[in-house]
């Protein structure tokens, strides 16, 4: 490769880089997922699987700041999200028409923060559109309804142009959203029916193609599922506000997953984001695939989900036929425990990629994680924020790509989580952890590292902050076993490099034929996990009555 060609990131972009690497030779194959060979012809970019021709764009289209009753200036989650993901929308607070009186006068936070959205308005508009760069970032405008009744939602516009309408009626809101050919998404479904849990009576799937499955509130596929709403004053989940009920009605929506975070933190670390296969990267083209259902949501990892039936896209819905083809790519961030296909909302299949063997095990990327963070432990009330700075070179082999996982707290107006230079050797990290509002007391960050090498490859890491140290493993060593370093004496921070993760046990690809005739229109849809706890869930497709 010719080093001259390589650039920082100040002015080489995460999806400018990995492009060049895909120029470079550089991608690489899937392996599938039931005999272990390699799949005929198949060389996606490394950064995602075989799409034809349509891209995975990652967004986060629910979040929140200081305009409104969150934390955080405007400014900052614009920084932040345009760092890190590929598309975004701040849904600020805008109303809650019947909303409760609370004890002490609590309610007041609400209204107070709807005022600051109002009167903020020009600037959140203007701001949307100066950062509208397609092909490198796209920012939507919108904003967030709130009813204890029907259920909350973020309304989304498609352009340039957007006006905030106060109503406390859900149609004439919907029939706006159709008028502007905005959506409008709802969010944590699955709180009981007048606790803002969402009234399915009034959906209206012209406008709200897809919804919310997971956020900071937790998981809504079902009441049974990881992840469960815990974090609020509204309860747990109900069954039937859940997606699977949802879809055993016969609704047809897809998901989509965002963070809801309210520290100010577009795309946090563990609290949801949202993937769309689109054309292009602008505003035309993301919309376009919201409104298509070719979406999946996940909740951490941005584990990369392709799934067709007879070839056609998630979201899809398709005339009957007896022989449903069944096909399914995967490519995940960590160890994948397993990949079910559901039919009707019953497992039809599974595959299991940790259980592969290694064959080959050095001739496919393999993946490090270098977590790091940790501290004191709450009970002893010396709660801090701890700066890091620390520069990975790798000898002997290549970065195929850098993923960053960096989390909302704790929150601060002037501290950045930067991954600040990428080429094919070397990976930078400015960031900063706590146990501090720390998202599900989880006070790390890490950085997820795509490096084809050799068991002689080294990985170096040259940490200059919280303290000077120097740690240099194999990628030999790191097959067998993690490395642990603390920075100093009891109670201080520490940095995890995980085993590394190899490509039978993160790819995976299968195809099989489903012969079905229910009588009924039926519905397939993907759900992976990892052994970290990550998940991804497709859209579903739909096939219908004979």
């Amino acid at each position: 490769m010719n080093k001259n060609n390589l650039q920082p990131t100040s002015t080489l972009s995460r999806r400018r880089f990995l492009a060049k690497m895909a120029a470079a030779g550089t991608a690489l194959g899937i392996s599938t997922g039931i005999d272990n060979k390699t799949a005929e012809g198949a060389q996606p970019k490394p950064e995602q699987i075989n799409s034809n021709d349509k891209k995975i764009f990652w967004g986060d289209i629910h979040n929140h700041n200081a305009v409104g009753y969150a934390k955080g200036s405007l400014q900052r989650s614009y920084d932040i999200a345009s760092s890190s993901l590929d598309f975004f929308c701040f849904t600020g607070h805008s109303q809650w028409h019947d909303m409760p009186k609370m004890p002490q006068n609590k309610h007041m936070k609400w209204v107070n923060g709807f005022e600051v959205l109002k009167n903020n308005w020009p600037n959140i508009k203007n701001l949307a559109n100066q950062y509208y760069q397609p092909g490198k970032f796209v920012p939507f405008i919108g904003y967030e309804w709130h009813s204890s009744d029907c259920g909350d939602v973020c309304i989304i516009f498609p352009g340039s142009k957007a006006t905030l309408i106060y109503t406390d009626s859900i149609k004439d809101l919907q029939k706006f959203a159709a008028k502007n050919d905005a959506v409008l998404i709802p969010h944590h479904p699955a709180y009981k029916l007048g606790w803002r849990g969402q009234n399915w009576s009034v959906l209206d799937t012209a406008v709200s193609p897809v919804v919310e499955i997971f956020s900071e509130h937790g998981n809504a596929e079902t009441d049974r599922s990881p992840y469960r709403y815990i974090r609020h004053s509204m309860g747990g989940r109900s069954t039937t506000n859940t997606l699977q009920w949802l879809w055993e009605q016969g609704v047809q929506v897809g998901v989509v997953a965002s963070t809801d975070d309210h520290l100010g933190y577009p795309g946090a670390y563990g609290e949801g984001l949202v993937a769309a296969y689109a054309d292009a990267l602008d505003r035309t083209s993301i919309m376009q695939a919201i409104k298509a259902k070719r979406t999946y949501g996940v909740s951490a990892d941005r584990i990369e989900l392709d799934f067709r039936l007879n070839g056609n896209w998630m979201g899809s819905t398709i005339p009957f036929t007896p022989n449903r083809n069944i096909s399914v790519k995967v490519k995940g961030k960590d160890v994948v425990k397993s990949v079910e296909v559901l039919r009707n909302n019953q497992v039809i299949y599974r595959d299991h990629p940790i259980d592969r063997p290694l064959k080959s095990p050095w001739s496919e990327p393999v993946l490090c994680r270098i977590e790091f963070g940790w501290g004191p432990w709450a009970a002893l009330e010396m709660a801090r924020i701890c700066d890091w700075k620390f520069k990975t070179v790798v000898h002997g082999g290549k970065i195929i790509s850098a993923l960053p996982c960096f989390q909302s707290g704790p929150y601060d107006e002037k501290r950045r989580n930067k991954l600040s230079i990428i080429n094919d050797s070397t990976c930078e990290v400015v960031s900063y952890t706590s146990r501090k509002q720390a998202y599900e007391e989880r006070p790390t960050n890490s950085v997820i590292l795509e490096i084809k090498g050799t068991p002689q490859t080294t990985l170096n890491v040259n940490l200059t902050e919280p303290q000077k140290l120097f740690i240099t493993k194999s990628l030999e060593q790191l097959a067998k076993d993690n490395n642990i370093t603390f920075t100093g004496p009891f109670t201080s921070e520490s940095m995890l490099m995980h085993r590394l993760v190899f490509a039978e046990n993160y790819n995976t690809e299968f195809e099989f034929t489903d012969k079905s005739n229910t009588g009924k229109t039926d519905w397939y849809y993907v759900r992976v996990e990892q052994t970290n706890g990550s998940l991804a869930w497709s859209s579903p497709i739909w096939v219908t009555n004979a």
